[in-house]
């Protein structure tokens, strides 16, 4: 995760200057600021998160791959390509990236030694593919590679926001239509209420509320704001989330296919990279911090296995890493040597399991959720008319 950083420098001009730097680390940040050509002065974290609008924007490594690819498919070499690219950027949002890569380059280095000392640009993944194309002379054909990659990962993550997103808003708006009623139209209509003697339990939780709500008016709207805070604390917080997501996949159903959306991400990635020439356990361990954490624990057991000579088919099968279509694939791939295509092929398989019951979840939880919603509504509402309409009767 990146960082923000306040640093004191003294540009080309020698004045002093305050300017912020995202990266994940210190040392990402000193490499950033001596690559802008200022001289570092001070340099302090920002803890805390950040509202203003100075906030730098994040590099867009799809965009770059895609600039790259291009330039190189022309026939430029990459320093030239890289040079191009960071003439291109002239807002300056990426400059001390560019420099940064184009200064490692100038000095000898190759493009994976100079990205890895940008880990807030460039992840580890992409990183280890640049590394084993560089030894095959098929750099380009590796960017291309990554960029499929993540054009089909961004598309399923895509779906997945989607799906969620009308729920979401169904249910933002339904509590807060539910916390209007019940702090601000019930509390006003109990008072009709005080004066009457019917015998009415609907009436005596409409009283009771309202009275309470109406003597701790400050007291009820905090406890609303204190639950808001609480929900948005427990989706952020990393333990909270962790917590969560073994719930969530020890769900009978529910579980079962983020299981299978898990293992999409895995095999694709382990495709990816047996194609750019890393080898099997190598993908396996690099893949392995992409996971969730109970599935780090099955693939770390999984590589134990794997490098004391076991198959991997079966090794994956045996730790719940694979369904029977998968393991007949990977029986394929292991015979013919094309493990790394048959990997795509699983990663391709699952994900096509994975959008029909997104399509199938989203057509029935959307009509659930107004359903329940409106089914609550409509209990405070028959609430707070149901005593009147006692009254009319009596009279």
């Amino acid at each position: 995760m990146n960082k923000q950083f306040k640093a004191k420098v003294l540009d080309a001009s020698m004045n002093i200057r305050f300017v912020d730097v995202e990266a994940v680390d210190d040392s990402e940040a000193r490499r950033f600021i001596a690559a802008a050509g200022h001289r570092l002065m001070h340099l302090r974290q920002i803890r805390g998160p950040r509202f203003t609008s100075t906030r730098q924007k994040p590099f867009n490594l799809m965009v770059f791959n895609q600039q790259l690819y291009s330039l190189l498919e022309a026939g430029q070499t990459i320093v030239d390509a890289i040079e191009v690219l960071g003439r291109n950027d002239k807002r300056g949002h990426h400059r001390s990236i560019f420099d940064t890569l184009l200064k490692a380059l100038h000095e000898g280095c190759q493009l994976s030694e100079a990205m890895q000392k940008l880990p807030s640009a460039f992840p580890t993944l992409y990183i280890a593919m640049v590394k084993a194309s560089e030894t095959t002379g098929t750099v380009k054909n590796s960017i291309q590679r990554f960029t499929q990659y993540q054009t089909q990962v961004n598309e399923i993550r895509g779906k997945l926001v989607a799906a969620a997103t009308y729920p979401a808003i169904l249910l933002s708006v339904g509590f807060l239509v539910i916390s209007f009623l019940l702090l601000y139209v019930l509390p006003r209509f109990s008072a009709i209420y005080d004066d009457t003697n019917t015998a009415n339990a609907t009436v005596g939780f409409v009283q009771a509320w309202g009275t309470f709500v109406r003597n701790n008016t400050a007291l009820a709207w905090l406890s609303l704001l204190g639950v808001l805070i609480l929900i948005v604390t427990l989706f952020v917080h990393p333990g909270v989330r962790v917590f969560l997501s073994k719930k969530i996949l020890s769900a009978p159903w529910i579980g079962e296919k983020i299981w299978i959306l898990q293992m999409a991400r895995m095999y694709r990635t382990l495709g990816m990279l047996l194609k750019s020439g890393v080898s099997v356990l190598t993908a396996m361990r690099m893949t392995q911090a992409s996971l969730p954490s109970n599935m780090k624990e099955q693939l770390e057991k999984s590589i134990q296995e794997i490098s004391e000579g076991h198959t991997i088919s079966d090794v994956l099968m045996q730790h719940g890493l694979s369904t029977e279509i998968a393991q007949r694939l990977l029986v394929a791939g292991e015979s013919s040597g094309n493990l790394d295509d048959m990997m795509e092929r699983i990663a391709d398989f699952y994900d096509q399991e994975t959008s029909t019951w997104i399509d199938a979840a989203g057509r029935l939880i959307e009509p659930l959720l107004m359903v329940g919603i409106g089914l609550i509504v409509g209990v405070v509402v028959l609430m707070l008319y149901s005593p009147i309409f006692d009254l009319a009767n009596i009279v």
